[in-house]
């Protein structure tokens, strides 16, 4: 945090001092050592999100977050002096969670973000591209098989380069399939229309949205073969629509849809609700009972609708505009754009484009990488030789098998197999690892080795996460308050809150001492009656309608399965905001009409009213232990405060946040 030093200026008579220096301004002081405005800025912009907001607040919030973390300055005082951080328990539930959340940080932080924003990046436009493949005959390709599609495509883009159109040589000698279909397949004549971020594999991808529009791309090697690719144009992706829209299909024909359709543009134009009209006229039936509206938000790109339609809604810019008539496969429509929803921000689509990259082959590959890093980071050895003796002429399909059974002999088991830095490992820790499924011809012992490098490139991922703390200072900052946080609750739980809810006669004294703090007020006694079936509901409270009792009711339920209904009592002082409320102040015996909550059906009776009266101690048990931990948490600040001399300044905070 930068910080602007006091100082004072004197221009002709006037003297104007500006804010002070935020670590020269003390706010309180902790066993003899200051806690500063600096730090008491940081800490308070830490919890409450954001400077902004922090700068919005009052003196007031600033006076009592001030008293609140002086308490936690102490708190973890203490925990330290009394040797919290030295306890067995609290140490190793902190390596539990270091080890459970070292190795995502990394992922997200190595991986998962830089992936999530590229893919965001790019979403932010839809690119038009075609493209010519030399496909591999075999996966994964031999060195053969990437020379032939290799030379094949050297001599395509000489083709390109001479002049010759990319859509007829993309028909005449592309290995994608598509180039030679009908018209109306994707990727005829090589054109892939348009994609976006995330539908492309990565390397196509890249290398589309790095060719500029009217280029042809250099060549690009993906798992499927080489590709030389063409870009015809880069359009801005639209934020989503809402819309609705009146359908007039062709199932009669086509000169009466036509007719038809000209005739309701006419109501339209004469002022006509578009919804009204919809309504009565639609061929839509779905859309037709909500006045046309499509419901839910379209997406610029949506592959599930006719293009032309979309075509027709995207052209659209200004709500409550409409469209001319618009021809789909459907139909005709009359598109109204209702409303344009708001760009999502990068945080706003974090989760979804999260869980969208960690579905992309991109994700696993670049994991593999960054744990193939980490292991470069340390020194390593596999014992080649024992593996290859081990091995023999096992089956490549039955090798974990047999090496697990080799595993359980306790002179081959405990076998040394590798090493990495100071860790090594026998043949038992590979063996019960999990193995991926073999690739083809390929060899036990060369299948070994791979195993055996994805086994130490685990192993080395793990090493470089547990060392996060000495690496990395925001992963350090996380395990630190992680730690202080379970000293505090561990300390508060010993000095306090066992004590607030296990000593019963403490809680006696202070429910006898304060007998008007607990007590029932005036509430009203509901019975609910609830099920999924508004035609049992009905049954049911007929029933009672005609002089049968709540007991006769009950017994019905317990004697037939088919009575899928549940009774329960309610005793409801004031408005809850639930669907309690549609009970205050009905008279005993009155009910309410079938009510929604929670997917089911329920019923409410008024079965009277029960009198204020005091609480029984048991029944106050919660709220007396709730009022004495308050009471005791004070006390042990006060003894805190006392112990390490504590002071506060509270009216420096006049400065927070001025500079």
């Amino acid at each position: 945090m930068k910080s602007i030093c006091c100082t004072s200026l004197l221009l002709g008579s006037l003297l104007i001092t500006l804010p002070a220096c935020s670590q020269d301004v003390i706010l309180a002081e902790i066993d003899g050592s200051p806690l500063t405005l600096e730090e008491y800025e940081w800490e308070y912009t830490r919890t409450i999100g954001s400077l902004e907001e922090a700068q919005k607040d009052s003196l007031e919030e600033y006076v009592d977050f001030l008293t609140r973390y002086v308490n936690f300055r102490v708190k973890l005082k203490e925990a330290n002096h009394a040797g919290y951080y030295e306890n067995e328990e609290l140490q190793s539930e902190i390596n539990g969670y270091r080890a459970s959340f070292a190795a995502p940080y990394l992922l997200d932080n190595e991986i998962l973000d830089p992936l999530v924003k590229d893919l965001y990046q790019k979403q932010k436009e839809y690119i038009h591209a075609s493209h010519i493949m030399t496909a591999f005959s075999v996966s994964p390709p031999s060195a053969a098989d990437t020379l032939d599609a290799w030379n094949r495509i050297i001599v395509l883009r000489d083709s390109l380069m001479q002049g010759v159109p990319f859509g007829d040589l993309a028909a005449r000698q592309s290995d994608d399939r598509s180039a030679g279909l009908s018209e109306s397949t994707r990727g005829y004549r090589g054109d892939l229309g348009k994609f976006t971020g995330g539908q492309m594999v990565e390397a196509f991808e890249n290398a589309a949205y790095s060719t500029p529009v009217g280029g042809l791309s250099e060549i690009v090697r993906t798992q499927y073969g080489y590709h030389i690719l063409k870009i015809h144009d880069r359009v801005d992706t639209k934020p989503d629509y809402l819309a609705s829209h009146i359908m007039v299909s062709f199932a009669a024909d086509s000169a009466n849809a036509y007719a038809k359709i000209d005739s309701l543009k006419i109501l339209l134009d004469q002022g006509i609700p578009f919804a009204d009209v919809a309504r009565q006229h639609s061929d839509d039936v779905a859309s037709a009972r909500n006045g046309g509206d499509l419901g839910g938000a379209i997406g610029f790109e949506n592959l599930n609708m006719d293009r032309a339609f979309l075509d027709g809604l995207f052209a659209l810019d200004t709500p409550g505009e409409i469209s001319d008539v618009v021809t789909s496969k459907y139909g005709l429509h009359l598109i109204r754009l209702n409303e344009i929803l708001p760009v999502k921000t990068l945080d706003q689509e974090y989760n979804s484009l999260k869980n969208m990259v960690e579905s992309l082959p991109r994700f696993r590959s670049a994991k593999n990488q960054l744990k193939r890093a980490s292991r470069a980071l340390y020194s390593s050895t596999v014992d080649t030789l024992l593996l290859a003796r081990i091995i023999g002429g096992i089956p490549a399909d039955s090798l974990q098998e047999y090496l697990q059974g080799l595993s359980k002999i306790d002179s081959v088991g405990t076998m040394v197999l590798m090493t990495l830095q100071d860790s090594v490992y026998t043949l038992k820790d590979f063996a019960n690892s999990p193995f991926s499924p073999p690739l083809p011809n390929q060899t036990p012992t060369e299948q070994t080795l791979i195993y055996a490098d994805q086994f130490l490139d685990e192993k080395a991922f793990s090493y470089r996460s547990l060392e996060l703390e000495q690496t990395d200072t925001e992963f350090r900052s996380i395990i630190q308050n992680f730690e202080d946080g379970l000293a505090i609750f561990k300390i508060m739980e010993d000095s306090v809150w066992n004590a607030s809810t296990q000593d019963t006669l403490r809680l006696m004294r202070h429910y006898k001492a304060n007998p008007d703090d607990y007590h029932w007020p005036i509430r009203s006694r509901l019975i609910e009656l609830s099920g999924t079936s508004d035609s049992l509901l009905t049954e049911a409270t007929d029933l009672l309608a005609s002089n049968r009792t709540w007991s006769d009711l009950a017994q019905i339920i317990a004697d037939d399965s088919t009575w899928a209904l549940q009774i329960d009592t309610v005793l409801v002082a004031d408005s809850t905001g639930s669907i309690y409320d549609n009970a205050i102040g009905m008279s005993p015996g009155e009910y309410t009409d079938i009510l929604s909550a929670y997917s089911r059906r329920t019923v409410l009776y008024m079965d009277g009213i029960e009198a204020a009266r005091p609480k029984t101690f048991e029944e106050a048990m919660t709220d007396v232990a709730g009022d004495v931990q308050i009471i005791l948490e004070d006390r042990f600040h006060e003894r805190l405060r006392l112990k390490y001399r504590v002071k506060e300044f509270p009216d420096q905070l006049v400065h927070a946040f001025q500079h």
